[in-house]
Protein backbone atom coordinates (compact mmCIF):
# COMPACT_ATOMS: atom_id res chain seq x y z
CA UNK A 1 0.00 0.00 0.00
CA UNK A 2 1.20 3.56 -0.63
CA UNK A 3 1.43 6.21 1.65
CA UNK A 4 0.02 9.27 1.49
CA UNK A 5 3.38 11.26 0.44
CA UNK A 6 4.15 8.68 -2.34
CA UNK A 7 0.86 9.74 -3.52
CA UNK A 8 0.97 13.39 -3.59
CA UNK A 9 4.96 12.60 -5.41
CA UNK A 10 3.15 10.84 -7.81
CA UNK A 11 0.64 13.35 -8.40
CA UNK A 12 3.30 16.03 -8.66
CA UNK A 13 5.67 14.49 -10.85
CA UNK A 14 2.43 13.58 -13.29
CA UNK A 15 1.79 17.32 -13.74
CA UNK A 16 5.30 17.85 -14.01
CA UNK A 17 5.33 15.61 -16.58
CA UNK A 18 2.14 17.20 -18.27
CA UNK A 19 4.13 20.79 -17.92
CA UNK A 20 1.43 21.58 -15.79
CA UNK A 21 1.75 25.01 -13.84
CA UNK A 22 -0.67 24.03 -11.61
CA UNK A 23 -2.53 21.62 -9.63
CA UNK A 24 -5.97 22.47 -7.92
CA UNK A 25 -7.95 20.30 -5.38
CA UNK A 26 -11.68 21.11 -5.36
CA UNK A 27 -13.82 19.45 -2.96
CA UNK A 28 -17.61 18.43 -4.09
CA UNK A 29 -19.97 17.09 -1.74
CA UNK A 30 -19.45 13.78 -3.26
CA UNK A 31 -15.79 13.77 -4.24
CA UNK A 32 -12.68 16.40 -4.65
CA UNK A 33 -11.55 16.98 -8.66
CA UNK A 34 -7.93 17.26 -9.13
CA UNK A 35 -7.29 19.61 -11.83
CA UNK A 36 -4.01 20.66 -14.02
CA UNK A 37 -3.51 24.20 -15.94
CA UNK A 38 -1.64 23.25 -18.90
CA UNK A 39 -0.60 25.57 -21.29
CA UNK A 40 -3.45 28.42 -19.69
CA UNK A 41 -6.51 25.46 -19.94
CA UNK A 42 -7.59 24.01 -16.78
CA UNK A 43 -8.36 19.90 -17.07
CA UNK A 44 -9.93 18.04 -14.54
CA UNK A 45 -7.29 15.01 -14.20
CA UNK A 46 -8.59 12.81 -11.85
CA UNK A 47 -11.38 12.57 -9.14
CA UNK A 48 -10.60 11.72 -5.49
CA UNK A 49 -12.70 10.18 -2.48
CA UNK A 50 -13.40 13.30 -0.31
CA UNK A 51 -11.98 11.47 2.73
CA UNK A 52 -8.47 10.56 0.77
CA UNK A 53 -7.93 14.59 -0.88
CA UNK A 54 -8.31 15.35 2.56
CA UNK A 55 -5.31 13.43 3.63
CA UNK A 56 -3.60 14.39 1.22
CA UNK A 57 -4.41 18.06 1.42
CA UNK A 58 -3.37 17.63 5.19
CA UNK A 59 -0.07 16.22 4.32
CA UNK A 60 0.75 19.45 2.39
CA UNK A 61 -0.09 21.52 5.16
CA UNK A 62 2.24 19.72 7.16
CA UNK A 63 4.87 19.40 4.68
CA UNK A 64 5.35 23.38 3.72
CA UNK A 65 4.46 24.04 7.59
CA UNK A 66 0.79 25.63 7.49
CA UNK A 67 -1.62 24.62 10.39
CA UNK A 68 -3.13 21.87 9.79
CA UNK A 69 -5.51 22.42 12.09
CA UNK A 70 -6.80 25.64 11.14
CA UNK A 71 -9.28 25.25 7.98
CA UNK A 72 -11.28 28.33 8.69
CA UNK A 73 -8.96 30.75 7.40
CA UNK A 74 -6.45 30.93 4.05
CA UNK A 75 -3.23 30.00 4.65
CA UNK A 76 0.16 29.78 2.29
CA UNK A 77 3.45 27.78 2.12
CA UNK A 78 5.99 26.46 0.13
CA UNK A 79 8.00 23.19 -0.26
CA UNK A 80 10.59 21.34 -2.46
CA UNK A 81 10.03 17.93 -3.99
CA UNK A 82 12.71 14.92 -4.74
CA UNK A 83 11.51 12.38 -7.18
CA UNK A 84 15.16 10.52 -8.97
CA UNK A 85 16.38 13.64 -10.94
CA UNK A 86 13.26 15.85 -10.69
CA UNK A 87 13.09 18.46 -8.49
CA UNK A 88 10.51 20.74 -7.96
CA UNK A 89 9.38 23.71 -6.19
CA UNK A 90 5.38 24.30 -5.00
CA UNK A 91 3.70 27.09 -3.95
CA UNK A 92 0.76 26.19 -1.85
CA UNK A 93 -2.21 28.49 -0.98
CA UNK A 94 -5.50 27.07 0.49
CA UNK A 95 -8.93 28.51 1.35
CA UNK A 96 -12.25 27.61 3.17
CA UNK A 97 -15.10 27.35 0.56
CA UNK A 98 -18.96 26.12 1.51
CA UNK A 99 -17.52 22.60 0.41
CA UNK A 100 -14.69 22.48 2.37
CA UNK A 101 -11.03 23.49 1.95
CA UNK A 102 -10.00 24.05 -1.70
CA UNK A 103 -6.10 23.75 -2.04
CA UNK A 104 -3.89 25.28 -4.91
CA UNK A 105 -0.01 24.32 -5.84
CA UNK A 106 1.58 26.19 -8.09
CA UNK A 107 4.57 24.33 -9.37
CA UNK A 108 7.96 25.60 -10.00
CA UNK A 109 11.38 24.35 -11.78
CA UNK A 110 13.69 24.10 -8.87
CA UNK A 111 16.53 25.15 -10.72
CA UNK A 112 18.91 27.14 -8.78
CA UNK A 113 21.44 28.08 -12.08
CA UNK A 114 18.63 28.94 -14.30
CA UNK A 115 19.64 31.54 -17.05
CA UNK A 116 18.13 34.30 -19.58
CA UNK A 117 19.19 32.31 -22.49
CA UNK A 118 16.85 28.64 -21.09
CA UNK A 119 13.62 31.05 -20.75
CA UNK A 120 10.93 31.30 -23.65
CA UNK A 121 11.93 34.70 -24.78
CA UNK A 122 11.98 35.98 -27.93
CA UNK A 123 15.12 37.61 -28.72
CA UNK A 124 14.31 41.27 -28.94
CA UNK A 125 13.04 40.54 -25.00
CA UNK A 126 16.51 38.80 -24.33
CA UNK A 127 18.63 41.66 -25.30
CA UNK A 128 16.93 44.31 -23.69
CA UNK A 129 16.41 41.83 -20.34
CA UNK A 130 20.23 41.37 -20.34
CA UNK A 131 20.85 44.89 -20.37
CA UNK A 132 18.82 45.32 -17.08
CA UNK A 133 21.30 42.79 -15.86
CA UNK A 134 24.04 45.88 -16.17
CA UNK A 135 22.62 48.31 -14.03
CA UNK A 136 23.65 48.96 -10.57
CA UNK A 137 20.78 50.49 -9.04
CA UNK A 138 17.04 51.58 -9.44
CA UNK A 139 13.55 49.97 -9.62
CA UNK A 140 12.57 47.01 -12.09
CA UNK A 141 9.32 46.76 -11.81
CA UNK A 142 7.40 43.36 -13.57
CA UNK A 143 3.68 43.68 -14.17
CA UNK A 144 1.21 40.88 -15.61
CA UNK A 145 -1.77 38.59 -14.81
CA UNK A 146 -0.72 35.60 -12.43
CA UNK A 147 0.80 33.14 -14.19
CA UNK A 148 2.57 35.09 -16.41
CA UNK A 149 6.15 34.41 -15.30
CA UNK A 150 7.04 37.40 -13.12
CA UNK A 151 8.95 35.44 -10.96
CA UNK A 152 10.61 33.32 -13.23
CA UNK A 153 11.97 36.04 -15.32
CA UNK A 154 12.96 37.98 -11.42
CA UNK A 155 15.14 34.47 -10.71
CA UNK A 156 16.86 34.79 -13.69
CA UNK A 157 17.06 38.10 -13.91
CA UNK A 158 18.55 37.56 -10.47
CA UNK A 159 20.68 34.30 -11.52
CA UNK A 160 22.72 36.60 -14.20
CA UNK A 161 23.37 39.55 -12.02
CA UNK A 162 24.84 36.94 -9.50
CA UNK A 163 27.41 35.48 -12.41
CA UNK A 164 28.13 38.67 -13.51
CA UNK A 165 29.83 39.92 -10.47
CA UNK A 166 30.27 39.16 -6.86
CA UNK A 167 27.33 40.90 -5.23
CA UNK A 168 24.89 40.28 -2.12
CA UNK A 169 21.47 39.57 -3.16
CA UNK A 170 18.81 39.19 -0.59
CA UNK A 171 15.11 38.61 -1.51
CA UNK A 172 12.05 38.90 0.63
CA UNK A 173 9.07 36.29 -0.31
CA UNK A 174 5.85 35.44 0.49
CA UNK A 175 6.63 32.62 0.34
CA UNK A 176 10.17 31.95 -0.82
CA UNK A 177 8.79 30.09 -4.24
CA UNK A 178 12.04 28.39 -5.05
CA UNK A 179 15.30 27.86 -2.70
CA UNK A 180 18.38 29.86 -4.42
CA UNK A 181 21.88 29.22 -3.62
CA UNK A 182 23.49 32.60 -5.31
CA UNK A 183 20.85 34.90 -2.92
CA UNK A 184 19.89 35.28 0.65
CA UNK A 185 16.31 34.50 0.87
CA UNK A 186 14.00 35.88 3.53
CA UNK A 187 10.18 34.66 3.73
CA UNK A 188 7.80 37.09 5.26
CA UNK A 189 5.70 35.48 8.11
CA UNK A 190 2.51 37.67 8.68
CA UNK A 191 1.57 34.75 11.47
CA UNK A 192 4.25 35.35 13.72
CA UNK A 193 4.39 39.62 12.68
CA UNK A 194 6.81 39.68 10.16
CA UNK A 195 5.36 42.01 7.14
CA UNK A 196 6.85 42.74 3.85
CA UNK A 197 7.78 46.21 5.36
CA UNK A 198 9.15 44.52 8.86
CA UNK A 199 11.31 42.12 6.69
CA UNK A 200 12.83 44.79 4.32
CA UNK A 201 14.13 47.19 7.24
CA UNK A 202 16.10 43.84 8.50
CA UNK A 203 17.35 43.04 4.76
CA UNK A 204 18.75 47.12 4.44
CA UNK A 205 20.54 46.17 7.60
CA UNK A 206 22.55 43.56 5.81
CA UNK A 207 24.32 45.66 3.12
CA UNK A 208 22.78 44.46 0.08
CA UNK A 209 23.39 45.41 -3.08
CA UNK A 210 20.43 44.08 -4.92
CA UNK A 211 16.58 43.53 -3.26
CA UNK A 212 14.25 41.26 -4.74
CA UNK A 213 11.07 42.36 -2.97
CA UNK A 214 8.05 39.29 -3.90
CA UNK A 215 5.40 41.79 -4.68
CA UNK A 216 4.52 45.72 -4.07
CA UNK A 217 1.24 45.30 -2.52
CA UNK A 218 0.35 48.08 -0.57
CA UNK A 219 1.96 51.75 0.54
CA UNK A 220 4.59 51.19 3.07
CA UNK A 221 6.60 48.63 0.78
CA UNK A 222 5.89 50.78 -1.80
CA UNK A 223 7.69 53.44 -0.23
CA UNK A 224 10.50 51.21 1.34
CA UNK A 225 11.07 49.77 -2.09
CA UNK A 226 11.02 53.34 -4.15
CA UNK A 227 13.44 54.73 -1.10
CA UNK A 228 16.08 51.78 -1.31
CA UNK A 229 16.34 52.17 -5.15
CA UNK A 230 17.13 55.65 -4.56
CA UNK A 231 19.57 55.25 -1.77
CA UNK A 232 21.85 53.05 -4.14
CA UNK A 233 20.24 49.48 -4.37
CA UNK A 234 19.40 47.84 -7.30
CA UNK A 235 15.65 46.45 -6.47
CA UNK A 236 13.43 44.14 -8.18
CA UNK A 237 9.56 43.89 -7.81
CA UNK A 238 6.38 42.22 -9.39
CA UNK A 239 3.32 44.57 -9.01
CA UNK A 240 -0.38 42.67 -10.59
CA UNK A 241 -1.30 45.81 -13.32
CA UNK A 242 -1.77 44.93 -17.01
CA UNK A 243 0.38 46.90 -18.21
CA UNK A 244 3.45 49.27 -17.62
CA UNK A 245 1.61 52.60 -17.54
CA UNK A 246 -0.37 50.97 -14.58
CA UNK A 247 2.30 50.13 -11.74
CA UNK A 248 3.01 54.06 -12.07
CA UNK A 249 -0.71 54.87 -11.56
CA UNK A 250 -0.44 52.20 -8.48
CA UNK A 251 2.58 53.89 -7.01
CA UNK A 252 0.92 57.47 -7.13
CA UNK A 253 -1.96 55.77 -5.41
CA UNK A 254 0.23 54.35 -2.81
CA UNK A 255 1.23 58.10 -2.47
CA UNK A 256 4.90 57.65 -3.78
CA UNK A 257 5.45 61.37 -5.53
CA UNK A 258 6.22 61.59 -9.13
CA UNK A 259 9.67 63.03 -8.87
CA UNK A 260 10.68 59.79 -6.51
CA UNK A 261 9.43 57.83 -8.92
CA UNK A 262 11.09 59.17 -12.02
CA UNK A 263 14.11 59.29 -9.56
CA UNK A 264 14.25 55.65 -8.58
CA UNK A 265 12.87 53.59 -11.40
CA UNK A 266 14.57 52.04 -14.25
CA UNK A 267 12.27 50.25 -15.94
CA UNK A 268 8.98 49.07 -15.84
CA UNK A 269 8.44 45.32 -17.78
CA UNK A 270 4.94 44.01 -18.75
CA UNK A 271 4.98 40.70 -19.42
CA UNK A 272 2.52 38.16 -20.56
CA UNK A 273 2.92 34.69 -22.24
CA UNK A 274 1.55 33.69 -25.77
CA UNK A 275 0.67 30.54 -27.56
CA UNK A 276 3.21 30.20 -30.62
CA UNK A 277 2.66 27.13 -33.33
CA UNK A 278 5.64 25.16 -34.23
CA UNK A 279 5.06 23.07 -37.31
CA UNK A 280 6.12 19.59 -36.59
CA UNK A 281 6.42 16.70 -39.59
CA UNK A 282 3.81 14.77 -37.96
CA UNK A 283 1.56 17.04 -35.67
CA UNK A 284 1.30 20.60 -34.70
CA UNK A 285 2.92 21.76 -31.53
CA UNK A 286 1.94 24.49 -29.38
CA UNK A 287 3.92 26.46 -26.60
CA UNK A 288 4.18 28.84 -25.01
CA UNK A 289 6.75 32.21 -25.38
CA UNK A 290 6.63 35.18 -23.19
CA UNK A 291 6.68 38.80 -24.60
CA UNK A 292 7.46 41.84 -22.46
CA UNK A 293 6.75 45.63 -23.14
CA UNK A 294 9.37 48.59 -21.05
CA UNK A 295 8.86 51.31 -19.80
CA UNK A 296 11.96 53.71 -19.45
CA UNK A 297 14.01 56.75 -19.53
CA UNK A 298 12.28 59.78 -21.58
CA UNK A 299 9.60 57.82 -22.09
CA UNK A 300 8.61 56.86 -18.06
CA UNK A 301 8.79 60.87 -17.12
CA UNK A 302 6.93 61.86 -20.36
CA UNK A 303 4.31 59.40 -18.66
CA UNK A 304 4.78 60.74 -15.14
CA UNK A 305 4.07 64.22 -16.14
CA UNK A 306 0.69 63.17 -17.42
CA UNK A 307 -0.32 61.44 -14.17
CA UNK A 308 0.32 64.55 -12.15
CA UNK A 309 -1.54 66.51 -14.58
CA UNK A 310 -4.65 63.70 -14.40
CA UNK A 311 -3.94 63.27 -18.50
CA UNK A 312 -5.06 59.53 -19.30
CA UNK A 313 -2.21 57.38 -20.09
CA UNK A 314 -1.50 56.27 -23.28
CA UNK A 315 2.02 54.79 -24.00
CA UNK A 316 3.40 51.99 -26.95
CA UNK A 317 5.08 50.04 -24.48
CA UNK A 318 6.16 47.61 -27.54
CA UNK A 319 3.65 44.52 -26.31
CA UNK A 320 2.32 45.26 -29.64
CA UNK A 321 5.11 44.97 -31.80
CA UNK A 322 5.75 42.01 -29.80
CA UNK A 323 2.80 40.51 -30.94
CA UNK A 324 3.21 41.07 -34.43
CA UNK A 325 6.44 39.68 -34.01
CA UNK A 326 5.10 36.15 -32.28
CA UNK A 327 2.23 36.12 -35.16
CA UNK A 328 5.20 35.45 -37.47
CA UNK A 329 6.26 32.65 -35.79
CA UNK A 330 2.65 31.43 -35.60
CA UNK A 331 1.12 32.53 -32.77
CA UNK A 332 -2.79 32.63 -32.31
CA UNK A 333 -4.01 36.15 -30.74
CA UNK A 334 -7.41 34.91 -29.75
CA UNK A 335 -5.96 32.75 -27.63
CA UNK A 336 -3.14 34.94 -25.98
CA UNK A 337 -6.07 37.42 -25.08
CA UNK A 338 -7.95 34.79 -23.45
CA UNK A 339 -5.29 33.88 -21.49
CA UNK A 340 -3.88 37.41 -20.52
CA UNK A 341 -6.99 37.22 -17.83
CA UNK A 342 -5.55 34.19 -15.82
Amino acid sequence: MTTTQEECTKLFCLAHEHQATDVHFHPYPDYTAVLFRTEGDLKETRRLSRTYADKMIAHLKFQSGMDIGERRLPQNGSLSMIQGEKSLAIRLSTIPIAEGERLVARLLPANDHLKLSQLPLLESSSRKLHDLAQLDHGLIIFTGPTGSGKTTTMYALLQEISRQTIRHVISVEDPIEKPQKAFTQMQVNEQAGLFYTDALKAALRHDPDVLMVGEIRDEKTAKMAVRAAMTGHLVLTTMHTRNTSGALVRLLEFGVPANYIYESTAAVVAQRLVHVREDDPDRIQEKRKAIFGFLADEPLQSLLDDCVQNIPLSYDDGLESQRLEGMALGYDAAKEERHSHV
